[in-house]
């Protein structure tokens, strides 16, 4: 068997976010074991049943790093596990303890747990496609493996779009880091085809009126780049919209009266989220183009649905309202999507057009950086950007930053949620951080993708919100408060500001205790009955994980399925230790 380069590495990405998160979700019994002779520990996954027998594997040992904090009760992990808590080698072993194979490739290791999961409830041929899902998945990452070695570092000079590129392993913590599966009738997916991804052909069709619903000023905006790329211009019973050319056999499938009318090429760059474009500065567009790609990337299928489209410009005026001035919103100035009452057609010609915010942020001597890159570092590297760029060079260093940050992503994002229940998707792909060219420092953020957001609809009204414009059925509005919390706590505390507490080697009790201390200080609970709230809300004592392997194996997305697990946020707490004796797990279908 051919062995590429860089499969190793992309191999245990994978495995170590698989291992995690059959953990974290309770799909597995795990332990932790030690040598007497070594300091070493080990993770050890076994069946939660005693009738899921396989006589060749029946234990997965992986090496923890050293310093890593996990928490027991009655010998059993109960709390959170980070995928960099792990390391080489992972070896599966029998009943007797013999070991019979030593293996990163989470595919191998994820066909060793299947039995494990039948017995959960799981059907073989939802477990078969998991399988090929994790080997997509590998096989995208040593292209993206492959792709950072030409990648110089980043500092302060960088480009927004090389914030964007930085993220090469992906998602933190998804086994699906970097699965990009194209759904009929799309071509499949290759992962020599990234390359082209991120740099992709746009086609333009002409398109009825009739066949489609406009939101915002789609038209007026997109007019300048169709006559500076010559697009002919249509009749006035049609319009024209651009989509990926990849996206066509979708198009025509469910767009029978759709017309390609001119195809570019090497105008725009894919974003982080790939179907996100930012065109070229010679092109003097000063907008994101965001368009429907019927691929499922980590656990989403993203195209774009009427809800999204339609309520993006309506969602921006409401967030520049009510959000601080300290983050900045990027704006969707205008959208448009197809008229089908079946949504499931409709979304798959979709455009949303959105603020370039870069010459704003050049403007104020700063540049934009995602977030998400903070925690990610180049690799064959050990240190992440956030030491690189902010220059932590000791445990202090990290400590004293970390608290600065963290105060300016609470008063960024938790002002709305306490004042005016409004929850933004702060998670690190959709945060900016506006960073000044000349000291490094933070100055504050800009928020993008709303399809994601949640809103409190009776606060809202309160306030004068009319939702009349926005289709019935938006997951974005609810008339539950804490759904709106919970969706925050998710995204900030466990997605953004977790992840860079691993990388800073600070996902550990004073590293929690430090985002603790700053959450107080933001919310002041001692004067504010609402941000009381708010603060006993998200140190109860468990918060809820969502659970991606199961959610998969139950077919769903929109759909949640959430964990209770231990709250990171009280460890080091006076009541961590009382926490951790009374935790009982629990499920959630929501």
């Amino acid at each position: 068997m051919t062995v590429f380069p860089h499969q190793n590495e992309a191999n245990l990405e994978a495995t170590k976010r698989l291992l995690a998160e059959v953990v974290n979700e309770g799909l597995v019994s795990a332990t932790v074991e030690s040598l007497d002779s070594s300091e070493e520990r080990f993770l050890v996954l076994s069946s939660n049943s005693e009738h899921a027998q396989r006589p060749n594997t029946n234990r997965i040992r992986v090496n923890l790093r050293p310093d890593t904090h996990i928490c027991l009760r009655d010998g059993q992990v109960i709390s959170l596990v980070r995928p960099n808590s792990l390391q080489p080698p992972v070896i599966l072993s029998d009943d007797n303890g013999t070991d019979v194979k030593t293996t990163l490739q989470p595919e191998t290791i994820f066909d060793a747990m299947r039995p494990w999961l039948l017995d959960d409830g799981a059907d073989e041929p939802m477990l078969e496609e998991i399988g090929k899902e994790l080997a997509n998945s590998c096989n995208n990452q040593v292209e993206w493996l492959q792709i950072a070695r030409s990648s110089k570092p980043l500092g302060l000079n960088s480009q927004s779009l090389d914030w964007e590129r930085a993220l090469i392993t992906g998602h933190p913590t998804h086994p699906y880091h970097r699965l990009c599966y194209a759904q009929a009738p799309l071509k499949p997916f290759h992962s020599k085809d990234l390359a082209d991804m991120l740099t992709p052909s746009l086609a333009f069709v002409s398109v009825p009126r009739s066949d489609m619903l406009i939101s915002g000023e789609y038209e007026e905006t997109l007019e300048s780049l169709l006559q500076k790329l010559k697009v002919p211009k249509p009749s006035s019973e049609r319009l024209i919209v651009p989509c990926l050319t990849q996206q066509l056999p979708a198009v025509q499938l469910y767009f029978p009266n759709a017309i390609v009318v001119k195809t570019v090429s090497q105008i725009a760059d894919a974003l982080a989220s790939i179907r996100t474009l930012k065109t070229r500065p010679e092109r003097d567009f000063p907008y994101h183009i965001k368009l429907s790609l019927a691929c499922q990337i980590t656990s989403a299928l993203r195209t774009i649905t009427p809800w999204t489209a339609i309520g993006g410009p309506f969602f921006s005026d409401l967030l520049e309202k009510f959000l601080p001035e300290t983050l900045w919103v990027y704006r969707e100035v205008g959208a448009i999507t197809g008229s089908q009452e079946d949504f499931s057609k409709a979304k798959h010609l979709s455009c949303i057009l959105r603020d370039d915010l870069e010459a704003q942020a050049k403007a104020n001597n700063e540049m934009l950086v995602l977030a998400a890159a903070l925690a990610h570092h180049l690799p064959g590297t050990s240190q992440s950007y956030a030491e690189i760029l902010f220059n932590l060079k000791t445990p202090q260093d990290k400590r004293e930053w970390l608290q600065r940050y963290v105060d300016c992503v609470f008063r960024a994002v938790l002002p709305s949620l306490v004042d005016y229940g409004i929850g933004v998707e702060a998670h690190g792909q959709n945060l900016v951080a506006r960073v000044c060219r000349e000291t490094g420092e933070v100055k504050g953020f800009a928020v993008r993708d709303f399809g994601g957001i949640r809103l409190h609809v009776p606060t809202l009204k309160q306030k004068g919100v009319d939702f009349s414009s926005i289709p019935s059925g938006s997951a974005v509005m609810t008339d539950n408060l804490h759904n709106v919390w919970s969706k925050v706590h998710h995204a900030v505390v466990q997605n953004h500001i977790g992840s860079l507490l691993g990388a800073l080697g600070l996902d550990e009790p004073s590293g929690w205790t430090i985002v603790r201390d700053t959450l107080s200080a933001v919310l002041r609970p001692e004067k504010s009955v609402p941000g009381k709230e708010v603060y006993d809300f998200f140190l109860g004592d468990t918060m809820p994980f969502k659970c991606f392997l199961r959610m998969r194996m139950e077919g769903k997305y929109r759909d949640y399925v959430e964990r209770e697990i231990p709250n990171v946020l009280l460890m080091g707490s006076s009541q961590w230790d009382d926490i951790l004796a009374n935790y009982k797990p629990v499920l959630h279908r929501l």
